[in-house]
Parts: C-alpha cells; structure tokens; sequence
C-alpha cells in the first residue's frame, strides 16, 4: 500500500497483502468493516496463518464510500447505514449509477501497480462484504464476483460490477430472513487467479452428517467455478482427522468432469486430458496434505470453516475460509441436547475431555438406573452422554422414550419445560391414557414420591458427612506423598468420593425436576393463575448460592463504617490489595477477606471448566466483586430483596391456597413444601459440588505436576485434555508418553476447532439437514409471538415475575460481562453459576436456554428481577443499547430497536407490592 488514505475517511483505500504499515496498524482491530469479509479471512490466513494463498490486494469499504460521495450519490450512502429502509432509487437507476461512478485516480493507479508485477495472471475480483462469511450469517453466493480477468479496464467494470451486486434483492431477502441489522458495506479483493490443475471446497466437519471429526472435500480438475456451481460432479472424499483415516472416497467418471475443460481457457487442455484419463482426482497423500490445511484453519479459527482450495504444479494454494453456519446431522443416531447442561455450566463453553468424561462418567451411572428405579425401562441406554462440537449432549431421544411411556405425556409441553424448541408439528408424541400407561404412571408416581421422602430425610446426614470430609481434604498436603501414593488417592478419589457427591447430586437435579412437572400439573387443575408460578419457587430463605453475594455485602457494611478502609478499597487496584492480602496484611478488613475466600474460594467466574482458577487461587476476583458492592446503592442488597420476595412468596402461597378445592388444600400445601425444600436442597448439593470441583481441580494439577516431572505430559494444562480413563492409564502406567502425547495434541485439537463455535442446542438425524439453522434461524414459528401480540412481540419462558423496561446489554461471554452497567437487562446465551456476581447489579435478564427450574431463573426470583428465558435468537434480535420490556411473569419481551437518550434515567414498572389479580399484574 503507498499510503493512499482518503482525506475525508483516513482510512486506507487499496490494502496490499504484503503491506508492512497495515500490518502494524490499529486498523487491524476493524478488519472485517475495511477489507470485508472475504479481505479479512485473506488477510488473516496470509499474514495470521501463514496459509499458501495467492497475492491480492483489497479496495477497501472505504473507497467505496468514498467513491459514492465524490460522485453524488449521498442517497445510497445513507441507505448503507439503514438498510432496512426502501432503496432511493430502482434497481436500473443504481446499476446506472453505479457504472458511470469515476474512480479515483489513487485507486486506479494501484490496480495498475498490482497488476503489472503479475503481467501473465489472469486476476479474480470478489465482492467482499462487511457483514460476509460471519459465523452467524454467510451471504454465500449473494454478492457478484467476475473471474479471469486480465486487463486493467475489465478489472474496473468488474469492481462496479461487484459494487453494484450489494444492492441486489436477494440481499435485501437473505438480510430479512436472517434478521440482519445494522450498515452495510462493500470490500472488494483483486486476487491472482491460480491456473488450477485441481480445484475444490473442504469442509473441516461435515455439513450434512454432521460428525464433527470427519472433513468433507470435494475437487474436480481445473478452476472451481464450474463445481460450486454445479456443472460438474465433483469426486468426494471423506476424512476423519482424529483418526487419521480416510472414510469414503467417490470417484466421478470423465464423462461427468467434461464440462470442466471448458471453464478453464488458460491451463493446457492436454495435461486435463491426460489428467481426467487417471479417474481420481486426489490421491490419499493429497487427501491428507489438504486436510492438514483444513485443521490448521480450523483450530485457529476455532469453528469449523468451508474452504475453497486449488492446487498448482503440486502446491495447494487457499482461496478461501469462511466459517459454516448450517449443518444437518443425518449421521448421529437419535436426540441430544445442552439442555440444564449450559445453564449448569458444562457446555456454556467448549469443555475439556478430562471435565467431559468427568460428568459422562456421573450421567452415564446415574440416568439409567434413576430410569430403572421408577421402572420405566429395563435396558437402559450405557450410553447417556455424548460430546459433539466440543460440547457435552445427554441422550434427550432415550429419556422422551422412557417418559412416554406415563400417561398424558406431551411431547412439546415436555420439550418447552426444559427451554427447547419443537422441531416437529403438533404436540408430538402423545401417551394417551389407557389403563396399561396409568398404571404405569401410579407406579412411576409413587416411586417418585418415596425417592423425595427419602432424599429430604438423608439429606441432612449426607451434607454433613460432606462437610467434615472436605474439612479433611483441606488439610492434606498433597505435596508431601510419594508419587503411587498420590496416583492411587487420585483413582480412589474420583471413582468414589467424587461419584459419590456429585451422583448424589444428579440424582437430586431428577427428582427435583420430576416432583416440579407433578407439582405444576396439579396447580393447572386449579383456578390459581399460573403467571404467579414462579413466585411460589422464590424466597428461599438462607438458600446456598445466595450466601456468597450476601457475606459480600456484610463485608461492604463494615468497610462503609471505616472511612480509610473505604478510601483504601476504592483507590488502590485488586492486584495492590491481592498483594497485601497475600503478603498477610491485616488491616483495611484483609483479614475478613481471607477468611471469605476460605469459604467461598471455591467458586469461580466458570466453575465447571477446571481450566479456570478457583477464586481462593486468584482472590483479584474477589476483590473485584467486592469493591463493585461498594459502589452499588444500597437498593441492590440482596438480603433487603430476597426478604422481599419471601413476603410475595406468601403472599402468591395464600393465592393458591384460595384457588385451590377444599378438599385438595392440605395435600397441595404438602407437596408446596416439598418443592420448596427439594429445591432448598438441590442448591446445597449444588455448592457441595462445586466445593469438591476445587478438590478435582487440586488434586489433578498435583497429579499433572508429577507426570511432567516424569516426562509423561510436556506443558502445564494438559492433564485436562486427557479424559478421566486415560489419566488414570497413565499414573497406573499403562500407557507411554508417546502414547499420552498423541491423545493430548489431537484433543487439544478438537478443543480449539471449536473454541468459538455457537453449537446447536439440540442436534441428531431426527432434526434432518440443516438442524442446527431450523432450531436456530428458520424455526420462527416455536418463538413468534401470538396473534393476539404485538408483532415486536417475542416470546419465551416465564423465569422471574415482574415487568421491567430499561436498557439491553448483549453479552455472549461471561468474559465480557463487565460491559454491564447499574439496571442493565442482560441479553445472553446462558447463565452459568459464574454469572451470579453480576446479577445484583441488573434489572432483568433474557436467555436463550433454560427452564424454570435453570440457575438464571432461580437466581433472579431470589433477587427480585424479572427474567424471560428460552428467546430464540434473542442475542441477534436485541441490538445492544436497545430499550425493550421485559415480562417475566408472561415469558416474553418487547422489542422496541431504539436506543436510549444517553442522558435518560431507565424507567420501570414498580414491583415492590404485589397486587392479586385475575390477569396476575404485578
């Protein structure tokens, strides 16, 4: 680049590949809005990657911008920053427009300066859109490209050509299907046309099986052109990376490649000739060159890509990357869902092997004989969780079947109580009630019920038992036992002490929900109204994952009171006062600080990934949530809101008493209580989990220090990307290093090939091709809003009473969390326990998973806040900085796509009384 910038933009407007100055600039940060996204993906698989791709340079959306104004066209400048309204002008009149643009003379001069180091190239011009090849929304083949082109005025036409492709109709369709905000803008890349003897696309996972470890290439002799679009039958080779084999290959005939002889006028006719007579486009060497592109792509991009390649006097050469954003599952057998699992934790982000099988080897013991023991199946499935995508799926197929088989049961009112979108017409399976089901049922029932009894009686003892024995693990210094010693505390210790808490715990999350789906049944048979539901789950009082916010504010009472110890806690950063706390300082509270992080040193910001330090490890955490406290009102206590929700907790209890038959009263207060103490309980077990998670995280790591100091693991960290089994193995010696290494570097693969990876939230052959965009995009019907609703109506799942408008905060990671400001509403994915800290600070929260029974709706109602969750898209229907209403006590929100006066107070529906109505208004 010769440092052309546009005096109105300052942005650069030709960006060379090799360009030393870009590359060291803060454009780098916005490489999608300058180069687009086809620029980008070059861009960064040239100089990022250090893939093979052929030189290009990029007119950047600048000077197209530019371009526009400098020839009057200001019209169509303002529609790129609205494309949601009408087009100016028609379609002929923008085509017009658009061709008799002048350029600028600085852009020109540098495609004639590119060109001419590439005197015998033929070029590529690509459109390159600044919303293209995103991971969300692809606009594959919307825009316009024009190949083999040489000359330098056949390269302008086709930039005008691709210029005038962005405001073609089918991009104005593709935009309002997708739900796509937000300006537009166009990037074009100037490529050197590769004289492919071969030519085609790889998909790093298959999109039409969907077995995440099995790449899917397609190539044909020649230029590519013809295969993407469709004019030849291309071979077809299949590849399992993680087995280092191929699956499948399918060999085209001759007849069936012809036509690619004519889309190819610079490559030498005879060498194709002599080429299609071999039959096979790739060998296996080949096959296995290029598929080790696919996967270097793919784990740096950290989703599965689709690559266009071409191949050069034996040198493969990248054309192209984009992630994949549709994908059907016709080669995974049945119905797996993240279902409670991203609300619980485990696959609210990539999982590790060794955290995976940890919870594999609990749900797979404890889901077939729970099933067992309410005798609703005698062979269960030995297999109850698989991981896919690099997340954990528990086997949603095989739980419907056994559940089916009680009386009433309601395919979609099952699928909706657990946040999951109907895939299907109607309602489903439907069990109609014969007098084989309600036996069935009167048993499954009764059983139920004595599984409560038996929980709410031994529970007590078991936590108690738990508490002394983590008492005695807090006093072990692993450090001091010999290797085998240690090694064989570690196998005793998973295999029993944590199957034994966190099996406990399972097996309390499947009563807890059972007794829940009887007790909400039986509310149904009354007049109660159900939009007061959720209120009769809040209010528990000295409920566990409540203590850690509530110790926080007793420790900010105090502080306040001390007028140096606030200004020492408001002045001087977490990582001054971890220091002084580490050191053993005393003063300014540190000592009530240590002893927090003694007791609540066990959680962490993502406490199902043992990747992430507890907080005992890192106390800057809690430093941090601390001196949060000390800047929020005092209207945030959470003690002062979860009294609160006590008093409306009786007050909804006294509701239903008087909506209940006399007759029933008594029995369904019973059962109240007992969904109330269950739940109580499930939270206790929860925190006794998440107690010896610190443990299986301590006791892994010294473990791992050891077999690094044997040479059996080479870096820190990679313990966790060996599953339990094979851990195991290696302290019992049974497997080599080499052996240990090879498992480690191929997990550690599949780990990053999906580190950024959005995963279906329920996939399987049932869900047909392209399962992932039905659940996700195309099945509008499962979340639009009733007729009788407003059309910016959507609806969810009701978590949290209460009615609430204010500003959307769109936050997808929990690492992103701290953009949340004072009454923000949470717009996100999912809420892990990691989430809790931040919850004091909101005035709402929308989720895209999760029931009434996940830990954002039982969080929410303990603070006071509504919570709508279960909204479908809702992280790319919301913008962020929106204004919108939330009805947690209907499940849905309101959107209202305008963003607040910077300087207005948000407003919202008070819901400190609450006010008993037959249309349950708070």
């Amino acid at each position: 680049m010769a440092n052309t910038k546009s005096t109105t933009t300052q942005l650069p407007m030709i960006v060379r590949w090799d360009d030393p100055d870009f590359a060291q600039s803060d454009y780098l940060s916005d490489l999608p809005g300058i180069l687009g996204g086809k620029g980008a993906s070059l861009w960064v698989l040239m100089n990022q990657m250090k893939m093979p791709v052929p030189e290009f340079c990029c007119v950047t959306a600048g000077a197209f911008v530019e371009t526009l104004k400098q020839n009057g066209l200001h019209d169509l400048v303002a529609w790129l920053n609205h494309p949601e309204q009408p087009l100016p002008m028609d379609n002929d009149q923008i085509r017009s427009s658009i061709f008799a643009c002048e350029i600028a003379s600085e852009i020109i001069d540098e495609l004639v300066a590119f060109r001419s180091q590439y005197p015998d190239s033929h070029f590529a011009v690509r459109s390159s859109g600044t919303v293209e090849d995103g991971a969300e929304a692809s606009f594959a083949g919307l825009f316009q490209s024009v190949l083999n082109v040489q000359k330098t005025a056949d390269i302008i036409e086709a930039v005008k050509t691709c210029w005038y492709s962005l405001f073609n109709e089918r991009v104005q369709t593709y935009m309002a299907k997708q739900h796509t905000v937000g300006s537009l803008g166009m990037a074009l890349v100037v490529q050197r046309l590769i004289p492919a003897e071969k030519s085609g696309v790889l998909f790093t996972a298959d999109p039409i099986q969907g077995i995440d470890t099995e790449m899917l290439i397609e190539a044909t002799f020649g230029l590519g052109e013809a295969l993407v679009s469709g004019a030849v039958t291309p071979d077809l080779y299949r590849y399992n990376w993680y087995q280092e084999a191929e699956s499948e290959r399918t060999i085209s005939t001759k007849e069936q490649r012809c036509v690619r002889i004519s889309a190819a006028p610079f490559v030498q006719l005879e060498a194709l000739d002599d080429a299609l007579a071999s039959q096979q486009v790739l060998s296996t060497q080949e096959v296995t060159e290029l598929a080790g592109f696919g996967l270097s792509i793919q784990t740096q991009s950290g989703f599965p890509v689709d690559i266009e390649w071409a191949q050069e006097n034996g040198r493969f050469y990248i054309l192209q990357s984009r992630p994949i954003t549709q994908f059907g599952y016709s080669a995974i057998a049945g119905e797996w869902t993240t279902a409670d699992y991203r609300d619980g934790g485990v696959s609210a982000m990539v999982c590790t092997p060794y955290m995976a099988s940890l919870y594999k080897f609990i749900m797979d013991s404890t889901m077939g004989s729970y099933l067992q023991g309410l005798q609703l199946t005698k062979k269960p499935a030995s297999v109850w969780q698989k991981s896919f995508f690099g997340r954990p799926y528990w086997n949603l197929g095989e739980f419907k079947q056994c559940m089916a088989k009680m009386p009433g049961f309601n395919e979609r009112a099952f699928d909706e109580s657990l946040g999951i979108s109907p895939n299907y017409q109607g309602n489903g399976i439907v069990t109609k009630t014969t007098l084989k089901s309600l036996l069935v049922g009167i048993r499954t029932l009764l059983n139920i019920k004595a599984n409560v009894k038996r929980k709410l009686r031994e529970s007590p003892i078991f936590s108690k038992q738990q508490h002394q024995r983590l008492e005695e693990l807090a006093a072990m210094d692993l450090t001091a036992l010999p290797d085998q010693e240690l090694f064989r505390f570690y196998e005793s210790f998973i295999r029993q002490e944590y199957f034994n808490s966190e099996s406990t715990y399972f097996n309390f999350i499947y009563d807890n929900v059972n007794l829940n789906s009887i007790f909400k049944d039986e509310v149904e048979k009354t007049s109660f109204d159900m939009g007061q539901f959720p209120f009769l789950l809040s209010g528990l009082s000295g409920v566990s994952h409540m203590a850690p916010i509530e110790n926080l504010w007793q420790l900010r009472d105090k502080i306040q009171q001390d007028s140096q110890a606030q200004h020492y806690w408001l002045n001087h950063s977490s990582a001054t006062i971890a220091a002084e706390l580490n050191q053993g300082s005393t003063q300014h509270y540190l000592t009530e600080v240590a002893q927090y992080l003694e007791e609540f040193g066990h959680h962490s910001k993502q406490e199902l990934d043992l990747l992430v330090p507890r907080y005992i490890e890192i106390p800057e955490s809690i430093i941090e949530q601390l001196q949060t406290v000390l800047r929020q009102d005092a209207d945030k206590d959470p003690r002062v809101r979860n009294e609160d929700q006590q008093s409306k907790n009786k007050a909804v209890m006294q509701m239903l008493i008087q909506s209940t038959p006399l007759l029933k009263r008594r029995s369904l207060t019973r059962m109240l209580g007992q969904v109330r103490e269950l739940l109580w309980w499930r939270e206790e077990l929860r925190d006794l989990s998440v107690r010896y998670y610190r443990y299986v995280r301590k006791i892994t790591l010294e473990v791992e220090n050891r077999l690094l100091q044997a040479g059996v693991l080479q870096q820190k960290d990679d313990v966790f990307f060996l599953e339990m089994s094979d851990v195991i193995a290696a302290v019992q010696g049974k497997l080599s290093a080499g052996q240990v290494s090879e498992k480690v570097q191929k997990n550690r693969a599949y780990y990053a090939s999906f580190s950024r990876y959005q995963i279906a939230d329920e996939i399987g052959e049932r869900y047909g091709m392209f399962g992932a965009m039905a659940s996700n995009t195309d099945n509008l019907l499962a979340d639009s809003s009733s007729s009788d609703e407003p059309e910016n109506s959507i609806k969810g799942v009701a978590g949290s009473p209460g009615v609430i408008t204010g500003i959307a905060r769109v936050v997808v990671d929990i690492n992103d969390a701290d953009r949340l400001q004072p009454e923000d509403i949470l717009i996100t994915r999912c809420t892990d326990p990691g989430w809790t800290p931040k919850f004091s600070m909101l005035s709402g929260v929308v989720t895209e998973t999760g029931g009434i029974l996940s830990h954002a709706a039982v969080i929410c109602r303990e603070y006071g806040i509504p919570a709508v969750l279960a909204v479908k898209q809702a992280t790319r229907k919301v913008r962020d900085g929106d204004v919108i209403t939330i009805d947690g006590s209907q499940g849905r929100i309101i959107l209202q796509h305008q963003p607040a006066p910077k300087s207005s107070a948000v407003t919202s529906v008070d819901t400190s009384q609450l006010e008993v109505s037959r249309s349950g208004a708070l």
